[in-house]
């Protein structure tokens, strides 16, 4: 039976499991540093991900959370965007029909005043406004697209390419509200920008904080794909959690991690066991091979005797 050699290990037997141990982890950090590298060649900012610290984009009344949707402690992906038309808004994406997070356009990531002292926040697109020359009123190329029946306005002499009253846009998001935009109040602000709002929220961002349009410089990135749960491990541990943790959340994210923790611990035994199977089967293969040859060799012994042995005349009665 041929035999494989193996090379000895230099390292005493008293460090190699700490050996393994530092192995594994170089491993693991080896990953781990690939994926954020594939995630940053991916979105093109750094850090590539930010946490959902509220449930103002949830999909629930009864703070559930659910695949699809951006809920609390969700992990969320921002791509870079370059320019508007990398951004299409909530009333775009009615002739489109471009839907991310479950409803129509895109989410954005932005910086509330501009300001990067300040939490950003991260809500849906929902239109873009464009200041007129005047300086008192606005338009939206996407309202010239979209259906009639979508949207109104306060003042019936309004047209898209001149809203100075109030707009407002019927049956948005999962709960089918009708979300008013004062635009009267927003030319104040002298600026164009996007009008935004949480997909759990009542009304807009601008209703709740006199801050005018959000500026397309104050746009972090768009939001694209999720990792769900993850990110209540950081919220946690700095007391930064804006609403409770959904139930449901906390229960996959600590089944999640016991996957994470028991795989690696399973592999292990079972590919112990396995090497122990094998271990047996070759002692048992070089058993049998001993004692067959051995065999052979005590018939080869009895053989030769019995060559030796002169034949012997035969008795007589």
């Amino acid at each position: 039976m041929a035999e494989v050699w193996t090379k000895p290990s230099r390292i005493p037997k008293k460090y190699r499991s700490i050996a393994t141990f530092l192995r594994d982890a170089a491993v693991a950090a080896a990953f781990v540093a690939l994926v954020l590298l594939a995630m940053f060649a991916y979105t093109g900012l750094w850090p590539p991900l930010v946490v959902v610290e509220s449930n103002s984009m949830m999909h629930s009344d009864d703070n559930h959370s659910s695949i699809g949707a951006i809920d609390t402690g969700d992990l969320v992906l921002v791509k870079k965007v370059d320019s508007l038309s990398d951004i299409e808004t909530y009333m775009d994406s009615q002739v489109s029909g471009h839907k991310t997070y479950g409803d129509y356009g895109d989410v954005v990531i932005y910086k509330r005043g501009g300001s990067d002292a300040i939490t950003p926040i991260i809500h849906r697109a929902l239109i873009y406004l464009e200041i007129n020359s005047d300086g008192t009123s606005y338009r939206s190329e996407s309202l010239r697209q979209a259906a009639t029946d979508k949207w109104s306005t306060s003042d019936p002499t309004d047209t898209w390419d001149r809203l100075t009253s109030s707009l407002t846009i019927s049956d948005v998001g999962y709960n089918h509200l009708s979300v008013t935009i004062d635009v009267r109040s927003l030319a104040s602000s002298h600026r164009s920008g996007f009008i935004t709002k949480g997909d759990h929220n009542l009304g807009t961002d601008q209703m709740y904080a006199a801050s005018g349009p959000v500026d397309f410089e104050w746009v972090v990135g768009k939001a694209r794909g999720e990792i769900p749960w993850f990110g209540l491990l950081k919220l946690w541990s700095t007391g930064s959690l804006g609403s409770p943790s959904p139930d449901n959340s906390v229960r996959n994210l600590w089944a999640s991690l016991a996957i994470i923790v028991a795989t690696p611990i399973i592999i292990d035994i079972s590919l112990t066991y396995r090497e122990k199977r094998e271990i047996s089967k070759k002692r048992t293969a070089e058993l049998l091979e001993k004692e067959s040859a051995e065999s052979e060799k005590e018939k080869k012994v009895e053989a030769e005797v019995l060559d030796k042995t002169p034949d012997q005349p035969p008795t007589r009665p």
